[in-house]
């Protein structure tokens, strides 16, 4: 059976796995190549097997799948079968990074750590890597992490040799370190009464650390040439047969490398890292450095260290000449003196006078502000949480954490309850993150960060349709900025259970936006290797929710397939750059690709961009026919297909989505361009089933309707809400290509565009029994009984007045009604009517909406002569309209461009 031959597949390749270096023989497209099979019975089926937990999925772009109880048996065991990103599996790795454990100490090295890595990870062996800083700033300290790590991650056996050697005890016979280092043969000089191997040949297979490496001297470098080009050692007495050996190499100098050092030996050593003295550390730095001492001096006397205010604050403000040895030593000093005081008591207390004279006169008084608390430092006390003591950058992270926990746990859980007191809390953790820290010595990163968020919010306003304000980049960007600076995951919560049920129930709530916020995280990662997790997913979410990340509408999508090196992508660069907008995308092929190739090309785009308003397919030359019926029922969207693609035809194309034509206009304008074989294709079967929404006033107001009814829904999403422009919906032909695209469920709105065989709810009536009773019939067919009583409870919480109307606008909601209120009563009373409850409705979404659009300062414009003709023949009511809106005038400090007062007019006498 193909279900078998997958599993059995994906075992064999599983057995091999390298996470780092996934490739297509782990997607549904590889697997479906490898076994012959048809790619959408493959996915099928591996959606299957990931469903009985006999595979993991790796929701990556490509999807990619893993054996499961294979991965479990050769790696590690997995919590969960369906992740984000490589990354999340990796973090459950029950392994020790030393490396990274440092950074968290010294942030001020992570640059320099992660090129320490990079050498360490290089393969065959690494690279060389040399250390070079004054005396006691941590070189050997950090050789010997380094050595940890190699263990610790497999990189050497457990049993590796570590070889040390201090190059300074030789500084009066380099003959003699010479023969230490590569060893000698019998005879070779006076004394040489047997063979000896020397350092190299001991340290094979493991890690050779040469400190003081300026003592070997010119010749001295000259013999390492010979390992360091060929990996290969001649004893002192042989020329002929060296000894080849596998040595990780890593030197440490105080010296300057261009007074000690020959330029061509330095061109050997790739790798090269400077560790600054204490007076370059910063604040922060030095005290986790004393904290680490302070910890490790714990661990070896055996009691409890209670530390005062005073003693940390002159022990981080001390710069002494020998750096951190000496600051080890003055820690040492400092317990040994209250030690000796405090014998027979259990735990030992540190206040200042115990300090040594030179730490209390060559400690800087401008001092550092710490907690005016004492610390104190026990057999449990973890230096993590030390460390997060005394970062600033973690403390607004963990403290805005710990509020939303609590308040979520207040409210029983009940994430509708808290929302607006969670939003609140994550607004002010951006605000700070914006606005408080002082970046100005960091801006090349800060700058590059920036520019890395705009890239990535690129790819997903071409991917979704999204409309993103310059805001949310910049707020992403500093988010990133300091969040990139600490370690913060999600084994680290107190209360790790419920924070996991509140990012479900933000996934839930904010369906769209976390959609957006995954495939964030992913490029994130991707584009500037910063891994993010649960704790972000929320803060994310929440944030941007508020941003106005809005979904266009009927924008079709766009590719040009070319066969060459850059044809198609120079077509849709000229087309994005004279449009100035991002309308096309290319894919470039090679002249040998197969037409399934092409079309798995399709597919693939299909399944990461949002093509539910359909798909304009531009390529120069093959059988369309063919290709399409290579994809007909794996993409549920209408398919328009060109050939003899050419930059006017692509600019043409362009022109038209941008101008929203329908694909038998879009068709008609392209056949003035060229002779063209054109072949639109709807979707026989498998229609997307939809609610339509709209608005009289315009398509913001539905978008906003179509996002809060989204909400209500599961997350299996069987029914995609879409909005309509009203004015559209009146247009037969479109009305038609609506009903050919689309399975229409049904549409609500706030007027009924009658459109023959699609029902109609309105708006303000969705909360009543026979609304009610009619959305349930609606979603029958889609969704399970317990699925469609959550959709039910979830109209409740999200359709009241104010909710629906916080949903339109960021500005205070109550405030909103009351002035809206005020607005509606006095049209009354203008035009002595009492307006119904579904008008009063439509005019408080509407008018909410357009407050929002004004403080935003964004146009809702008419067409100009429908405008001047309107105004004449109903100016009396116009300036009746203009006259209510005085209260909001008043309040909000806008303008009422004539446009919005016909729209209103528009809504209460339904005039064309």
């Amino acid at each position: 059976m193909l279900k078998d031959e997958i599993l059995s597949y994906l075992d064999a390749k599983t057995k091999k796995i390298d996470l780092e270096r996934l490739n297509k023989d782990f997607t549904a497209g590889g697997i479906a190549e490898a076994i012959q099979a048809k790619r959408n019975t493959v996915s099928l089926y591996l959606n299957q097997l990931t469903k009985e937990q006999k595979l993991i999925k790796i929701t990556t772009r490509p999807v990619h799948f893993i054996h499961k109880e294979r991965f479990e048996k050769n790696n590690f065991h997995l919590k969960s079968n369906i992740y984000h990103s490589i990354s999340d599996i990796e973090r459950e790795k029950d392994k020790q990074d030393i490396l990274k454990d440092f950074t968290q100490i010294n942030p001020s090295l992570k640059e320099s750590i992660e090129r320490v890595r990079a050498a360490i990870l290089y393969p065959n062996g690494g690279l060389p890597l040399l250390i070079t800083g004054e005396s006691g700033t941590g070189k050997s300290y950090l050789v010997s992490l380094i050595n940890q790590f190699c263990r610790t991650q497999k990189i050497i056996m457990a049993n590796a040799p570590f070889i040390i050697v201090n190059c300074a005890q030789y500084a009066d016979n380099p003959e003699l370190l010479t023969s230490n280092l590569f060893g000698y043969k019998k005879g070779a000089f006076t004394g040489a009464d047997f063979d000896h191997d020397g350092a190299f040949v001991e340290a094979d297979g493991g890690i050779l650390f040469l400190d003081e490496v300026h003592r070997l001297g010119s010749k001295g470098q000259e013999k390492l040439f010979t390992y360091l080009d060929q990996g290969v050692v001649y004893p002192v007495g042989e020329t002929k047969r060296g000894k080849k050996v596998n040595v990780r190499l890593c030197f440490a100098t105080t010296e300057d490398l261009d007074d000690n050092f020959l330029a061509t030996f330095m061109r050997r050593i790739p790798v090269k890292i400077t560790l600054p003295p204490l007076s370059q550390r910063s604040r922060e730095e030095r005290q986790n450095l004393v904290f680490t001492l302070l910890k490790n001096e714990q661990k070896k006397i055996g009691k409890s260290l209670k530390i005062s205010n005073q003693v940390l604050k002159k022990l981080s403000s001390y710069e002494p000449s020998g750096n951190i040895g000496d600051l080890k030593n003055a820690i040492k000093l400092t317990i040994a003196r209250a030690n000796a005081e405090n014998k027979k008591e259990k735990d030992i207390s540190i206040t200042a006078s115990f300090l040594p004279d030179e730490v209390l006169s060559n400690s800087k008084s401008d001092s550092y502000h710490f907690q005016n608390k004492s610390i104190v430092i026990s057999a449990n006390t973890e230096l993590k949480d030390l460390i997060a003591r005394n970062s600033s950058e973690k403390k607004i992270f963990v403290n805005s954490l710990q509020r939303i926990l609590t308040i979520y746990m207040q409210s029983k859980h009940n994430l509708h309850q808290c929302e607006s007191k969670l939003k609140q809390v994550v607004y002010q953790l951006f605000d700070t993150l914006l606005f408080e820290k002082d970046n100005r010595k960091q801006i090349p990163l800060l700058s590059y960060i920036i520019e890395g968020v705009k890239r990535v919010f690129d790819q997903l306003t071409n991917a979704y349709q999204l409309k993103i304000s310059g805001n949310a980049i910049y707020a992403v960007s500093y988010y990133l900025f300091e969040r990139q600076k600490i370690q913060l995951t999600i084994d680290e919560c107190n209360d790790l259970q419920t924070l996991l049920e509140l990012n479900k129930n933000v996934q839930q709530r904010y369906s769209d936006v976390y959609l957006y916020v995954s495939r964030l995280v992913t490029l994130i990662k991707d584009n500037l290797d910063i891994e993010l997790n649960e704790i972000d997913y929320i803060f994310l979410t929440i944030y941007l929710n508020k941003l106005e990340i809005i979904t266009k509408t009927g924008l079709i999508k766009a590719i040009v397939i070319a066969h060459g090196y850059a044809t198609a992508g120079s077509i849709a660069n000229v087309v994005n750059r004279l449009l100035n907008t991002h309308t096309l995308d290319a894919f470039d092929m090679p002249i040998n690709v197969s037409t399934q190739q092409i079309a798995n090309q399709i597919i693939d785009y299909s399944e990461n961009n949002d093509i539910s308003h359909g798909l304009i397919i531009l390529v120069d030359m093959g059988s369309l026919k063919k290709i399409e019926k290579l994809f007909p029922r794996q993409i549920n969207a209408p398919i328009l297909l060109m050939n003899n693609v050419s930059t006017p035809l692509a600019l043409e194309v362009g022109e038209s989505i941008l101008k929203k034509r329908s694909f038998k206009e879009i068709s008609e304008h392209a056949r003035k361009i060229s002779q063209l074989d054109i072949k639109l294709t709807y979707p026989a079967r498998n229609k997307i089933k939809v609610i339509l929404t709209t608005c009289y006033s315009g398509i913001g107001t539905a978008t906003h309707v179509a996002r809060l009814l989204e909400r209500c829904l599961p997350t299996t999403k069987k029914i995609k809400i879409i909005a309509y422009d009203f004015q559209a919906l009146q247009d037969a032909h479109k009305v038609q290509v609506i009903k050919r695209m689309y399975d229409v469920v049904g549409i609500i709105g706030t007027e009924n565009p009658h459109i023959a065989g699609i029902n109609f709810i309105f708006l303000e009536k969705i909360l009543s029994d026979k609304g009610t009773a009619e959305l349930k019939n609606w979603f029958a067919g889609s969704f399970s009984n317990a699925e469609i009583d959550t959709i039910s409870n979830n109209l409740v919480k999200n359709f009241s007045l104010e909710q629906t109307i916080n949903m339109v606008t960021i500005l205070d909601a109550p405030k909103v009604i009351e002035n809206i209120t005020i607005f509606i009563q006095e049209l009354e009373r203008q035009f002595s009517l009492i307006l119904s409850n579904q008008k009063k409705f439509t005019l408080y979404v509407h008018v909410s909406y357009l407050i929002e659009r004004l403080v935003r300062k964004e146009k809702n414009n008419l067409n100009p002569e429908f405008e001047e003709q309107f105004v004449k023949k109903h100016n009396q009511d116009i300036d009746k309209i203009n006259s209510a809106f005085s209260v909001i005038k008043e309040n909000y400090s806008v303008k009422i461009p004539r446009s919005e007062l016909i729209y209103v007019d528009q809504i209460i006498f339904n005039k064309q």
